[in-house]
């Protein structure tokens, strides 16, 4: 099949969390599978030199936006068989950051019809056209209502995929008249409107011929009032045409035996290795060299969604009474990095924080710690769960979404589970699961089973992948 994704960051070009992973991952294990795959992207100057010198100028277009015509460069650079498409505008995509800017609703509706433009000029007539979250969610909208994408997509069928329904990319109903150049009935008549603004995930859930999720439990969550995020009702309709595909990790990115990132290699043959790393974080963070106590480890936006107020509660008590190590790597609201902060000058040889992002420190974070943690209140799929377990690193987790669907609880009696799992939903704490977890640091015959269970997982794209070609089949036929 001819296959088109549309998306808003994708690793190693740029990367701001999951979603960059999963377009890294997802289309080069499709190529795989035999299908012709095109990714279409912005061109920020974010993107690394040693990339970007490697793409090639294939030609200049206008594009109609905003009731003018808008220059748009247009880059190819293949890679693992995927041909990747950058979308060149420097008013929009030369920026400091990749999204957080009050043009966002602007850019973005720039980067959806130029997207469907750039089809059109490298005549690349798609079976299915797959497009990611908030950012490229209108695409479906124009291929069905405008004019003069419709005639040339006429048989296309598109995909949408929800990585975190949180965002929807709500704006005002003059954001949806000067972007799209549409008329306000489809406002009025609330084809883009939810609950009095226009909502730019809300319009690909109504037009796109299929809805995914990135686990199964998630998709089954955010059809209640909980976890909808205020679209519950709206999901519920369209339950018919509703999926939930795990993500799965990158296995030669995220592979312990040949991670050039971390101190010291390792497999299951020579666990004895993953010592190395423990010390190399130590080091790092000034903590005592120590073997014989656990270290924990959390890599995560420091955001209440992941759970950091749970934390804030949970790890005081632990370090007080518990002789651990804990190391954090993320960043987010002020307040909570001062917060670690603190916890650390209150704790010089147990705490190590390191505020910012660092991806060579996130995969030794993996490969050294003992216990991961992950106490999110919700997690569409969680990617860090499944590089802790190939690492041989034991995550404890809040059962929710696709932390749900990967980790399962210990068992002493039948040695089989992968980590531990709190249930806020049934009122089992984090604290308590944390408990269990250090209960079995201590039994070494168990806790070696733990580690060894996680790492022979499958946590590769090649089944999920197999999942998204049956269902990009179905939809084609349909």
């Amino acid at each position: 099949m001819k296959i088109v994704m549309a998306a808003a960051e994708c690793a190693p070009f740029v990367k701001v969390g999951g979603l960059g992973d999963v377009m890294g991952a997802l289309p080069k294990e499709l190529v795989e599978l035999g299908h012709e795959v095109m990714v279409i992207l912005p061109k920020y100057n974010l993107i690394p030199e040693k990339y970007e010198e490697e793409f090639s100028l294939i030609e200049e277009i206008e594009i109609p936006f905003k009731y003018d015509k808008k220059k748009c460069g247009i880059y190819e650079y293949v890679q693992n068989g995927v041909r990747f498409i950058f979308l060149e505008h420097d008013k929009y995509f030369k920026r400091e950051r990749v999204y957080g800017h009050t043009d966002d609703a602007e850019r973005y509706a720039f980067f959806n019809r130029a997207a469907l433009a750039v089809m059109q000029t490298l005549n690349f007539k798609a079976d299915v056209l797959h497009v990611h979250d908030w950012h490229a969610a209108m695409i479906p909208f124009l291929v069905r209502e405008d004019e003069q994408f419709r005639r040339f997509n006429e048989n296309i069928k598109t995909m949408l995929t929800i990585h975190n329904l949180l965002y929807q990319g709500p704006y005002s109903k003059e954001a949806f008249l000067s972007n799209y150049e549409m008329d306000e009935r489809y406002f009025d008549e609330g084809l883009v409107e939810w609950n009095g603004k226009f909502n730019m995930m809300k319009t690909g859930l109504l037009y796109a011929d299929c809805i995914s999720t990135v686990s199964p439990t998630y998709r089954n969550e955010i059809l209640t009032e909980q976890y909808g995020e205020k679209l519950h009702p709206l999901l519920q309709e369209l339950e018919e045409k509703f999926i939930g595909i795990l993500n799965g990790i990158d296995t030669v990115a995220y592979n312990p035996a040949a991670d050039l990132m971390i101190e010291k290699e390792y497999d299951q043959t020579s666990m004895e290795e993953k010592a190395v790393n423990k010390r190399a974080i130590q080091a790092k963070f000034e903590l005592p060299e120590r073997g014989d106590i656990p270290l924990l480890t959390m890599v995560s936006r420091l955001s209440r969604q992941k759970g950091v107020d749970v934390l804030m509660e949970t790890l005081p008590g632990l370090l007080e009474k518990t002789d651990l190590q804990f190391v954090l790597l993320g960043s987010g609201e002020e307040k909570n990095e001062q917060f670690f902060r603190q916890l650390a000058e209150s704790y010089p040889e147990k705490v190590g924080i390191y505020i910012g992002f660092d991806e060579a420190l996130a995969h030794l974070l993996y490969a050294g710690a003992d216990i991961f943690l992950m106490p999110s209140h919700f997690e569409p799929c969680g990617l860090s769960q499944l590089i802790s377990m190939r690492y041989g690193t034991v995550p404890v987790a809040n059962k929710t979404g696709g932390l749900k669907d990967t980790i399962e609880e210990y068992d002493e009696n039948t040695r089989s589970g992968t980590g531990f799992l709190s249930d806020f939903l049934q009122g089992k704490s984090f604290s308590d699961a944390v408990e269990r977890a250090l209960s079995l640091y201590s039994k070494p015959e168990h806790w070696e089973t733990i580690k060894q269970n996680g790492m022979v997982g499958d946590y590769s794209w090649a089944h999920s992948a197999k999942e998204y070609a049956k269902e990009y089949e179905r939809i084609a036929r349909g």
